[in-house]
């Protein structure tokens, strides 16, 4: 055994670890600068392979995906600049180039295309923060891809990578497990505040990690020979990730984990019988690698088989229970057909399904807790690449993991080298990769794991250059002095192209972080504002063009609120106006199609509306007609006009609107309640509780027209009726917090303050930030019963899926239409969870 107890007993060839030259370019080992250089690329190529688990920047404010992609272009570019030098220092380059990696370049390139044509090139091509679905994320893949070249022919380099990737795997697992055990406020690195979130990712990106780790320790020790004390640090780093496994309770990751353990398990009891050619010599067959298969085995085969009855047992233990919700793939083939319908070749545009999926969703969604949720990605990540970059960049993408696959079949089945560490580098590299990539089709995996899969990709080419020689090109360089000005002219290039990557990169990261960070921690509303100017003035998203406008909306709003204004106040008022619609209409420049922006500048006018402006409300009415093209099945732009038209006196038309915004979602509280006051309001109520009272007969289970009756019978003072009323919609739905809410005010008018002050205390749970509500409390509390009229009532916000709600209730009935599946199982327990709709 090697004095190295990192590097395996591999016979004779751990001698050649020890003295083979590790170069991948021709240069001379006797060239300092050269090999300098060439240490420097590979050093950094195993940099990130360990650190792209588990770097992060505290606050996260940037978020943490754009934290990795800028890790991983800040490496790639010294790895690429580093070789930049080494090329000047010698005459040919020796290197595999994979059928695979010139195929994803090459959708790259569609890629490019399909954003150009997007209709807003800046969000596909760049985002936000470098979503997964840009271009310039997809380049970041690519790059990642390409990076591990650098350690063909190197296998201590190799052997480093593997090692400081294990190093880190552990503190992940370890962290996590820790954080599980002793509660999401131990060790939060003031970036973590939940169990859900770590520095890999959300909690389905845990368990994808997880099962690397027990996939990548069954192969190493059903491939190694290792001393007993490392079989046993491989087996706790299973054991660990198995544990975190079952807390996430991924499905799909069991399934996968368990077909792959099965297949060892069988492949240890019979290697001795059925595979005696595949090894020079005999080898004894691991006590632990069998131990350790059959555990990993039966961990599968309970969870695929029992997964919702010890998902809930779990849950109850550890106070954490998640499930996470995506578009079904029967949805998501729907969108891209009516995307295909419009552009089949190239898409809706990089970086485009939530706009996609907001022209062309089902309707029926809106009769779930996912109506107002603006799904970014479909059921998996190469399902919506399809959806965003059409047949080209769909055929394409596919096109390059099936050449990878027939690579690892040559690589691992067909080589005719016979070299086992290069062989083990290959299996394991090649192994991570293909299960990644593989859940890539069925899930949409966060920056970290997509990273991940593109490094272990490119380990695997590294590893083919040793096990298939005769794909190994030799590239000459500095063969002739013009060729050498060439390389030179070459180098200056890509040494420039590097720094303004970093540079406009770097500006991008900022402007993100800064953004962040002054809606966190600002209170001043002027101080936000700078703030957000400058994040714009180092780049230009229409996200803060919004922000910026929203800021003016607010104060419009609050300077309205004043019953006698003073001159000063009026001034500031035109100001507020004049400049918010100069930002919002700014905002619609830059994405027009995005519905929000309209939505906003409908707002602006609204407000100048009910300032008196003439002409507002038809320029109001325009905003919002646009925005309903662009989120056709959004009931909510109907109750913005509605309520447009109801404060301009005419209450025909505003109860047209809400009808319509009811024949979207029929259980619009929202909707529902406007109706209700504009039937009071009218002198209509005798009339309104009859129609509801006969709309109930057809719809005995829809909570929300009880709700709507209630409002009514309160009007009418029949509060006892009322209250019989509101608790029949809270046994269909005890979740409902608006009919809570109108429950206790009932309460309230009737005398029964400690009733109504239980049920004004569970609507706050989900309501934290509703100052109407603190107030009323407050004054129940104090003894100042004073319930608010019908028309000064506004519905509560009810719990829902959006992304940074982590309280809504999920449910088989929540999911029962066929256009969302949740990933996780749901328990059985009818217990809450923590529900996130998309990365």
């Amino acid at each position: 055994m090697s004095n190295n107890v990192f590097i395996p007993n591999l016979g004779e060839n751990q001698k050649e670890v020890a003295r083979e030259p590790e170069i991948v370019l021709g240069a001379d080992k006797t060239d300092v600068v050269g090999q300098l250089f060439l240490k420097v690329a590979q050093y950094s190529v195993v940099a990130v392979l360990g650190l792209t688990a588990v770097f992060f920047t505290p606050g996260l404010y940037a978020s943490l995906n754009f934290d990795k992609t800028l890790l991983v272009i800040v490496f790639g570019m010294i790895v690429v600049t580093a070789l930049s030098f080494v090329s000047l220092r010698t005459s040919r380059v020796q290197t595999m180039i994979p059928l695979t990696l010139i195929l994803f370049w090459v959708f790259i390139v569609a890629a490019l295309l399909s954003a150009l044509f997007s209709g807003d090139t800046l969000d596909a091509v760049r985002g936000s923060v470098m979503e997964t679905q840009t271009v310039a994320f997809m380049a970041t893949l690519g790059l990642a891809m390409t990076i591990p070249l650098v350690l063909q022919r190197s296998k201590l380099m190799s052997i480093k990578a593997l090692t400081f990737f294990a190093v880190t795997a552990g503190l992940l697992l370890s962290y996590n497990i820790f954080r599980v055990l002793f509660g999401a406020d131990v060790l939060t690195l003031g970036s973590f505040g939940s169990a859900t979130v770590s520095p890999i990712g959300g909690f389905n990106d845990l368990a994808l990690f997880s099962s690397i780790v027990v996939i990548l320790g069954l192969v190493t020790l059903v491939q190694l020979p290792l001393k007993t004390w490392m079989q046993v640090i491989v087996s706790v780093l299973i054991l660990m990730s198995l544990f975190l496994m079952a807390i996430v309770n991924f499905f799909n990751v069991w399934v996968v984990v368990g077909f792959f353990g099965l297949l060892l398990f069988l492949f240890l009891i019979s290697r001795d019988t059925l595979f005696p050619a595949l090894d020079d010599r005999p080898v004894a067959v691991s006590k632990l690698a069998i131990l350790m298969t059959a555990i990993v085995c039966v961990f599968s085969a309970v969870f695929v088989v029992a997964g919702d009855y010890v998902g809930a047992k779990i849950g109850e233990w550890s106070g954490i229970s998640y499930v996470e919700v995506r578009p079904s793939f029967e949805a998501t083939t729907d969108i891209a057909t009516a995307v295909y319908s419009e552009n089949a070749l190239l898409g809706a545009g990089a970086n485009r399904f939530a706009d996609a999926w907001r022209t062309h969703k089902d309707r029926n969604i809106n009769e779930t807790i996912f109506w107002d949720t603006d799904f970014s990605a479909g059921s998996g990540y190469v399902p919506t690449l399809f959806v965003n970059l059409g047949i080209l960049g769909g055929v394409l993408l596919v096109l390059s993991h099936l050449a990878y696959l027939r690579l690892g079949y040559r690589m691992l089945l067909r080589s005719g080298v016979t070299d086992p560490y290069w062989y083990y580098f290959g299996l394991v590299s090649f192994t991570a990769a293909a299960f990644l990539w593989g859940m890539s089709y069925v899930y949409v995996p966060g920056t970290g794991i997509l990273l991940l899969a593109a490094l272990f990709t490119g380990c695997s080419f590294a590893a083919a250059g040793a096990l298939l020689p005769s794909g190994v090109k030799t590239i000459p360089l500095t063969v002739s002095r013009r060729r050498g000005f060439v390389l030179m002219a070459l180098t200056v290039g890509v040494i420039s192209l590097s720094v303004a990557t970093l540079f406009t990169t770097g500006k991008q990261y900022v402007a993100a972080s800064g953004f962040t960070k002054a809606q966190q921690v600002s209170t001043d509303r002027n101080v936000l504002d700078q703030a957000i100017a400058e994040s714009y003035n180092l780049y230009p998203d229409d996200r803060f063009l919004s922000a910026r406008a929203q800021l003016r909306l607010i104060e419009m709003n609050s300077l309205l609120g004043i019953s006698e204004p003073t001159e000063g106040e009026q001034q500031r008022l035109l100001l507020a106006a004049e400049q918010g619609l100069v930002l919002a209409e700014q905002a619609v420049l830059s994405d027009e199609t995005n519905p929000d922006h309209h939505a906003l500048l409908a707002g602006i006018y609204t407000a100048l509306a009910t300032a008196g402006i003439e002409g507002a409300v038809e320029r109001a009415q325009g905003s919002l007609n646009r925005g309903r093209e662009l989120d056709p099945q959004n009931p909510g732009y109907h109750l913005l006009a509605a309520q447009i038209q109801a404060r301009a006196g005419d209450p025909d038309q505003a109860r047209d609107s809400v009808r319509s915004a009811i024949e979207l979602k029929r259980n619009y509280t929202p909707a529902l309640l406007l109706l209700a006051q504009l039937d009071i309001a009218t002198g209509n109520t005798e009339n309104a509780i009859g129609t509801t009272q006969a709309i109930i007969t057809l719809e005995p289970n829809n909570p929300t027209r009880y709700y709507q009756l209630g409002i009514l019978l309160i009007s009418e003072q029949r509060l006892e009726e009322a209250v019989g009323v509101f608790s029949q919609a809270l046994q269909l739905d005890p979740q409902y917090a608006n009919a809570r809410y109108m429950r206790s005010l009932a309460l309230l008018d009737l005398g029964e303050a400690e009733l109504a002050l239980t049920d004004l205390r569970i609507v706050e749970e989900t309501n934290q930030e509703n100052l109407q509500l603190k107030a009323l409390i407050d004054q129940v509390e104090s003894g100042e019963l004073s319930a608010p009229q019908v028309d000064q009532i506004e519905a509560i916000e009810e719990p829902s899926p959006e992304e940074d709600n982590e309280d809504a209730a999920i449910t088989d009935e929540d999911v029962s239409t066929g256009l969302v599946n949740p990933v996780n199982t749901i328990p059985d327990s009818g217990e809450e969870t923590e529900e996130t709709p998309e990365e």
